[in-house]
């Protein structure tokens, strides 16, 4: 077959770039759930405090543009290997879901150690 979209250069080049792409998102939400944490640490029952209102918003864009991006690397990938579809989708909620709870733990334990 002439256009094998597994012999295909453009198509592994596009699928390696969203796939750093996609690393940058999770480690941008990473960062960010970090420094909400270390300037707003805790959690609060009567919503959110007067500047960590930004914080969640940015968490939230990145959170559903790493979601978005997963899905654009699940349909690169189908179009390669159909027996990997959907797993950067999944990975991007449950990495994404739990970004905030391991920035939370990670702050509790360096202040623990730190002081």
């Amino acid at each position: 077959m002439e256009n094998d979209p597994v012999k295909e250069p453009r198509v592994e080049e596009t699928l390696i770039l969203l796939k750093k792409i996609w690393v940058f998102f999770l480690v941008g939400l990473y960062a960010a759930c970090l420094y909400n944490e270390y300037i707003f640490p805790g959690t609060r029952e009567g919503g959110p405090l007067k500047g960590e209102e930004i914080f969640l918003k940015i968490e939230r864009v990145l959170f559903f543009g790493l979601m978005g991006l997963g899905l654009l690397v699940d349909i690169v990938q189908i179009r390669i290997d159909r027996s990997k579809a959907f797993l950067y989708l999944f990975a991007s909620l449950i990495l994404g879901g739990l970004c905030n709870l391991i920035a939370m733990g990670q702050m509790k334990l360096l202040n623990f150690f730190v002081g």
